[in-house]
């Protein structure tokens, strides 16, 4: 996973009221060659937890275009730390890989100088995100998602770490890498407020009750429906929001969706999983041995862990008066949450009931 670089960011995001400004005269040396931009339709846009995100309209002379502005809250404010400089980098590399459908990054602030806090400036696409679609008509309707979905998922399983930026990190091994984040289990609890033997019984459980391997690849971290956005009028998806990307197991993809479709259903693959694992097995070259509802179970629990550990990590911060941020003490109704969910995915995997008894 990317580690978050601190160095030569420019200060904090200002107040959205001055952000337009300071778009112009970014726009301007960039979009216009040096001619006068005018930003319009200025609107947050509501929903994450970790990155501050807004709409508009940029105009010079007769021609005009709608973007997005994905940029770095101020310190403090997010459940999540990490790094603008690789997740441009990375898209960068996506984009040319061709495999999976991205917005275009089109111009980025690595200092953070111009627009106050690091930020990426990316097209903006018209269309809903997958999990608006989910929530229209009869649950019969959403099965024209089940492949393209699937052929999501093995097209960003299919890009070939060799043309990853070079920062991101490769593992010597697939043990050694189940091993580091079985590891990182046990040592999130030195972050908890309070001592939870439960992570260390995760962390045994992980580690005693591991699948048949696969081969490493690109991990999307963070694929769930409210980050696929379906294209007005094609129905293409675009994938979003790749700042917690790596080198690891792919099923840690799957594993993630199950877990996040927990708290926003329905879950388009367990609707229809024999034809979801089917194609996707068919896209990936993978074996049943490899992906089924069983392996898939297990990576719910070990893919949560980069997550899991920021939240633990920003509610120790919290518990200290180090934040203020509402969307931290919103976050606290996640850690009981997410324990019920690891539970019920260990079950699933086989081996939680055994030695728990």
């Amino acid at each position: 996973m990317f580690e978050t670089n601190t160095a030569g960011i420019g200060g904090t995001l200002l107040e959205p009221s001055e952000l337009p400004g300071r778009l112009e005269t970014f726009l301007s040396t960039r979009w216009a060659d040096g001619a006068p931009v005018a930003v319009s339709n200025y609107a947050e846009i509501t929903g994450g937890y970790s990155r501050y995100m807004a709409r508009f309209t940029a105009s010079h002379g007769a021609e005009s275009n709608e973007f997005v502005l994905r940029a770095d809250p101020p310190p403090g404010q997010s459940i999540l730390d990490t790094d603008r400089t690789a997740e441009w980098n990375l898209v960068q590399a996506v984009m040319a890989n061709g495999g999976v459908t991205v917005p275009k990054g089109l111009w980025f602030d690595e200092s953070g100088d111009e627009l106050g806090s690091p930020g990426i400036i990316f097209e903006l696409i018209s269309g809903d995100t997958l999990y608006v679609h989910t929530q229209e008509g009869e649950a019969d309707s959403h099965q024209q998602f089940t492949a393209p979905l699937a052929d999501l998922f093995a097209g960003v399983h299919a890009i070939d770490t060799i043309t990853l930026p070079a920062e991101m990190e490769r593992p010597a091994s697939w043990s050694s890498y189940i091993d580091g984040n079985v590891a990182r289990w046990a040592e999130a609890e030195g972050g908890h407020a309070e001592s939870d033997p439960f992570m260390r019984a995760v962390a045994a459980w992980l580690d005693t009750n591991r699948p048949p391997e696969a081969p490493l690849g690109l991990v999307h971290g963070d694929l769930q429906a409210p980050n696929i956005l379906v294209q007005e009028g094609t129905g293409d998806f675009y994938l979003l929001d790749w700042e917690l990307s790596r080198v690891g197991d792919p099923r840690e993809d799957l594993g993630w969706w199950a877990l996040a479709c927990r708290s926003q259903p329905p879950d388009l693959i367990a609707a229809d999983s024999d034809a979801f694992y089917a194609r996707y097995r068919e896209k990936s070259g993978l074996s049943e041995d490899i992906v089924n509802p069983a392996t898939v179970a297990y990576f719910t629990v070990l893919s949560s862990i980069s997550v899991f550990s920021s939240v633990i990590g920003q509610t120790a911060s919290m518990s200290r008066n180090e934040t203020t941020a509402m969307g931290v003490a919103y976050m606290t109704n996640a850690i009981p949450f997410m324990h019920r969910v690891f539970v019920e995915a260990m079950g699933e995997a086989g081996g939680w009931q055994e030695e728990t008894k």
